[in-house]
């Protein structure tokens, strides 16, 4: 016990919950846009896993940050397809994102055998590129406290340091520009905007196609910088992690930015405890992060029928 202590105290595992929240974050903040405008994106997973094998294959042929915008771009294409079979052509939506998501399993096996001459499990044959780390050794001659910021935010991914930009990007857009209202207006009451003439599908398809970009994002992050190449159904579940933590965290992108570190963190620890109890099956560690994740929904259900209930009894 002393040793997980100590392990979770230093900052090595700080650096490993950065890197392990950094995807999820972005899915998070793709989910929460999307979910705002009323148009709940629940094909994260599928988008995050196309933007993590296009990512690779790109970088196989282009600089790495022409991979990086190439897994964007293929989540964002994922997202319009979501918005045209859901918004244009009256599909529900939900189904839609499940359609995606199984697609994008699928998919996915089939365009890396194409890439990779046969295999359907990894991308070990193709000399694919890493996102280099950001140096910020300069800080060191910083007295006194140099070398714990450069032990502690140096090394990290430029997307990690983006997804941290684009928490308070988001929040400015969201609560201090008329376009964000408009976004939360068609979320919450689409009649009011829509009265006064305010595009509600073409708000909620723009939504979903930022949402879907960002997840690819998240997937070009997980796929270049957490691991560097492509495995089958990298992503484990993340897609659905990140809904969860849209959920855990209010709605809010500093919720989300909170709630994205919980599972970051719970995640890390899945990652170190190996190292620490040997004895321990490697499956019953992998589970950590999702038991967190049906633990807060749960705490989020019960948050939401309290209120509920309260609001009832102030009416009354």
């Amino acid at each position: 016990m002393i040793e997980l202590f100590a392990t979770i105290m230093s900052s090595a595992f700080f650096v490993t919950v950065i890197r392990t929240t950094t995807p999820l974050l972005l899915a998070t903040l793709g989910g929460l846009i999307a979910d705002l405008s009323g148009a709940l994106n629940v094909a994260l997973e599928g988008q995050m896993l196309v933007g993590c094998l296009t990512a690779v294959i790109v970088s196989v042929y282009a600089p790495w940050y022409v991979a990086v915008l190439a897994g964007l771009a293929a989540g964002a294409v994922l997202g319009l397809v979501m918005a045209i079979f859901a918004l244009r052509l009256k599909a529900d939506i939900i189904l839609v994102g499940f359609a995606i998501n199984i697609m994008a399993a699928g998919g996915t096996v089939f365009a890396l055998a194409m890439a990779t001459g046969g295999d359907k499990g990894t991308s070990i044959n193709l000399a694919s590129k890493a996102i280099p780390p950001v140096d910020l050794s300069f800080l060191g001659v910083i007295p006194g406290i140099g070398p714990l910021l450069v032990s502690l935010l140096s090394g990290h991914s430029v997307l990690s340091w983006i997804a941290a930009f684009l928490v308070f990007a988001i929040w400015y857009f969201l609560y201090r520009m008329p376009w964000g209202l408009w976004l939360r207006g068609v979320g919450e009451y689409p009649a009011a905007p829509e009265a006064a003439g305010i595009p509600v599908n073409a708000v909620r398809a723009w939504s979903l196609v930022v949402s879907g970009a960002l997840a690819g994002l998240g997937g070009a992050q997980l796929a270049m910088f957490n691991y560097v190449g492509f495995a089958r159904d990298m992503t484990a579940g993340r897609g659905f992690i990140a809904l969860g933590a849209v959920l855990l965290g209010a709605r809010h992108p500093v919720g989300a930015l909170l709630a994205a570190l919980l599972f970051g963190a719970f995640e890390g620890l899945a990652v170190v405890m190996p190292g620490l109890f040997a004895d321990a099956p490697a499956e019953l560690i992998r589970m950590i992060p999702f038991v967190v994740t049906i633990l807060a929904l749960m705490l989020f259900s019960y948050r939401a029928q309290r209120a509920l209930k309260l609001r009832g009894v102030k009416s009354a």
